[in-house]
């Protein structure tokens, strides 16, 4: 790796760092201006969530979804594909695994099961994410636009199957009939309550990274949302690149929601779809589409989730606030500007040296 380059990978973690620690400050001070007991509102905001053991596992088992779904954002943002459609994905997996795992009942084990429900949502995922992708292709679609509307379709698509193919009338609110018992995943860690899902977030993060820096796929992805014209230069197809990273994207994405589903629920009862998607966009963001730092970012936006939860049951803070923070970090992480000028002039005096260091050789 040459200077300029280790130049380019530092500053870009510290100006994420730097716009982290903005944001935080930010949320720190518009704390303080607000509430009616401002110190001890910050401390809660900043010590709450490691302040039980059910807090911190809160912590966790809210980081995995985020994970998962940063690292399907990974691929479309590593394509710059921003296909939005993982936020659809996530509800409808969910759905068609838990109407699969009814339909099967409690006669299949869980290590049959649960496999085959894995199996299911990456396959919806897949199906879900084509659509976007192939009217891209072929009419030349806006995949953004696109993606956000099929998201409101399969919202009413997902509320439909369950009011009219899943639903309990044993209850009294609309829900799905339960899951069978080897349909979902225990929990692990003893009085911290974390999902077993952790597990499948982290086969799912070294999978992705192997996949983006160890293979050629990986390696054709990044070229081709680097440098297109590049890659349609030395022989790759950037569009076909791009429509595969879209559908294996749709399908990590419905991982997420099978994961979550089978750890947190007994049954299936989103009437609307829950933000994991957009939350993983973000994560990817925060993470630069590195798969190795997705988890980086799934943990402290968890954390800063769950502090907004801990001040706005013990204080008088909404946790809405915690949107404007998800703001200031996508203004400051997204801005190419945001620190570049101490970047440049790092470049520029690494160059200097250089330049002096081949002349006194050639002098000498």
């Amino acid at each position: 790796m040459s200077k300029t380059q280790k130049i380019e990978t530092t500053m870009e973690l510290v100006r994420t760092l730097v716009g982290l620690l903005i944001a935080y400050v930010i949320a720190l001070v518009v704390l303080f201006a607000i509430s009616d007991d401002p110190v001890y509102v910050i401390r809660q905001f900043m010590l709450g969530p490691f302040s039980s053991a059910r807090r911190i596992g809160s912590v966790i088992n809210l980081a995995i979804p985020f994970t998962i779904c940063g690292l399907s954002m990974c691929f479309m943002y590593a394509v710059n594909r921003f296909n939005l459609v993982p936020e659809g994905i996530f509800m409808i997996s969910g759905c068609m695994v838990t109407w699969v795992a009814v339909s099967l009942g409690d006669g299949v084990p869980a290590v049959v099961m649960v496999p085959v429900l894995l199996v299911v949502a990456i396959l919806t995922g897949v199906v879900v994410a084509f659509i976007p992708a192939i009217m891209e292709r072929k009419f030349n679609a806006n995949v953004v636009v696109v993606s956000l509307m099929l998201n409101s379709i399969i919202g009413y698509l997902a509320t439909a199957i369950l009011r009219y193919q899943m639903r309990d009338s044993s209850i009294g609110y609309l829900g799905s009939k339960e899951l069978p018992a080897g349909a979902r995943l225990p929990k692990v860690f003893g009085s911290f309550n974390v999902q077993s899902g952790l597990f499948i977030a982290i086969i799912c993060v070294v999978a992705v990274a192997v996949l983006f820096y160890k293979t050629s796929f990986g390696w054709k992805m990044r070229l081709v949302g680097e440098n297109p014209s590049f890659a349609k230069a030395v022989g790759l197809s950037a569009v076909g690149v791009s429509f595969a990273a879209q559908l294996i994207g749709g399908g990590v994405a419905g991982i997420a929601g099978a994961t979550e589903i089978m750890s947190n629920y007994t049954r299936f009862q989103w009437t609307a779809t829950t933000q994991h998607g957009f939350d993983g966009l973000l994560v990817a963001v925060l993470a630069k589409k590195n798969p190795a730092l997705v988890p980086i970012g799934a943990l402290f936006l968890a954390y800063i989730r769950i502090g907004a939860d801990v001040v706005n049951t013990t204080g008088d803070i909404p946790t809405e606030f915690v949107t404007v923070i998800q703001g200031i970090i996508i203004l400051l992480i997204a801005a190419e500007s945001f620190m570049s000028g101490t970047k440049n002039k790092m470049i520029f005096k690494a160059a200097q040296k250089d330049a002096e260091a081949a002349k006194n050789k050639a002098a000498a």
